[in-house]
């Protein structure tokens, strides 16, 4: 029995070490990834659970060396070293971990990346040097890489949809859980000075290849904000394809913004300061959101709602949706559900073509944030957005930033890590700007 257990103890740490150092290797080099998934058929439909994994080893690295270690442990502690391959295994194990340590290395480097982007944005050295992850103050969000603050109130799931919306929701669908997603949270920080006046609001919307996604999650940058600048955040739930087809999404978000405008001064926002944010997906429907503000097609039932904001902040956003045939045959098909590749509606609703058909009072302060490993939506679309709005703003006159971040995956900003802390740093820096000139 206990020859069985050893066995399956080498067996398990074996597969354990080569299938881990394959994903490692996938999570330095972008390149090969993309060749080795896009030749099989079978892979490119699991290219968003090997980005989401390879974003999960840049991004915790430390966590799975501890984990590695504590494997090494009891692998040893049930003789699985007694077998040449387990050992051999052993081997590669120690390169994996020294991977882990390069990556964590490589996340702390991005701290000179943010900086001089703040150094651009200001004009000069940023006023308060960013503080490092590693300092005591900070360590403990690194350790706890979901750490919330304390002192956080939140209003959960408040429908904004009217009931004739949501009728016509359960109508389309036949599934009575469809209004459940037309909901929004708020929250606001606890320790706020009670005579602060109306704050300004960050409104953001969840990726999730426009068919997935919660809103229940809140990001580091939203929690920085929040108990340091007293903003308040708003989290926007949506309706999703496959049952419901794009644009339903979009409608959705103009109309919790007519309910954001309406109310959110009586949770103390100033419905006259709105920053729109999205990931990914949400990125994507943030940046569609203000290049068709105030668009009546857009705004059934509510033509005449003043549904515009004052900035957008784009998260490895999918800014580009019509230049990759690969991205156009999935949101033609499968989040739009047409019936084939529809040219004139992809350069319709792809934001960086859209730019050149939009008016220059449409083109909002933006902050553009690229992960330049990102394996889902690839760099070039922020890259060409950030290119496209100087083209039609004009150089001197364009507002839009672009942050590229040379080592970062798609979901690097979901939880507490160095590149999340830094990066998240760059978008309290910039709001704070954006609001200080609109004050």
């Amino acid at each position: 029995m206990l020859a069985l257990i050893t066995a399956f103890t080498a067996t398990a740490y074996v597969l354990s070490v080569f299938s881990f150092g394959l994903f490692t290797t996938f999570t330095f080099n972008k390149q090969l990834t993309h060749d080795y998934v896009m030749k099989s058929l079978y892979l490119r439909k699991f290219l968003i659970v090997i980005g989401i994994f390879t974003s999960m080893i840049a991004e915790i690295p430390l966590h799975l060396l501890v984990l590695k270690l504590l494997g090494v442990v009891v692998a040893s502690l049930f003789g699985a070293f007694r077998y040449k391959l387990s050992y051999a295994a052993y081997l590669i194990d120690i390169a994996n971990m020294i991977a882990l340590v390069m990556l964590f290395i490589e996340s702390l480097g991005e701290k000179e990346v943010v900086e001089e982007a703040i150094k651009d944005l200001t004009g000069g050295e940023p006023a308060d040097p960013i503080e490092s992850i590693l300092s005591l103050a900070y360590i403990k969000r690194l350790i706890l890489f979901f750490w919330t603050p304390e002192d956080l109130i939140m209003y959960p799931n408040i429908t904004y949809a009217t009931n004739e919306e949501s009728a016509e929701a359960i109508a389309l669908t036949k599934d009575y859980e469809q209004p459940r997603k037309m909901a929004l949270d708020i929250y606001k920080c606890a320790k706020a000075p009670k005579e602060s006046g109306l704050r300004p609001v960050l409104v953001h919307i969840h990726g999730g290849a426009w068919r997935m996604g919660t809103k229940n999650h809140l990001y580091p940058h939203e929690k920085m904000l929040l108990t340091e600048d007293n903003w308040l955040v708003v989290n926007i739930g949506y309706r999703l394809a496959p049952k419901n087809p794009y644009p339903t999404h979009l409608i959705d978000i103009k109309r919790a913004l007519r309910w954001i405008k309406k109310t959110i001064s009586t949770f103390g926002g100033d419905p006259n300061f709105i920053v729109l944010s999205g990931d990914s997906a949400g990125g994507h429907l943030a940046a569609m959101t203000i290049l068709t503000t105030n668009d009546p097609q857009y705004q059934p039932g509510f033509e005449d709602v003043d549904t515009s904001v004052n900035g957008l902040i784009s998260l490895n956003g999918a800014l580009d949706i019509a230049n990759d045939q690969t991205r156009a045959a999935f949101f033609s098909m499968r989040v739009a559900m047409k019936d084939k590749v529809d040219t004139d509606f992809l350069l319709s609703h792809s934001p960086v073509d859209l730019l050149h058909r939009t008016s220059k009072e449409l083109l909002l302060p933006s902050l553009i944030i690229a992960g330049d490993r990102d394996l889902i939506v690839d760099s070039s679309a922020g890259i060409r957005y950030k290119s496209t709005y100087d083209e039609v703003a004009g150089k001197i006159a364009s507002q839009c930033v672009l942050l590229r971040l040379p080592t970062a995956h798609h979901v690097f900003h979901i939880s507490w890590s160095a590149r999340a802390y830094y990066s998240s740093r760059m978008i309290q820096i910039w709001s704070r700007d954006l609001y200080a000139k609109k004050k």
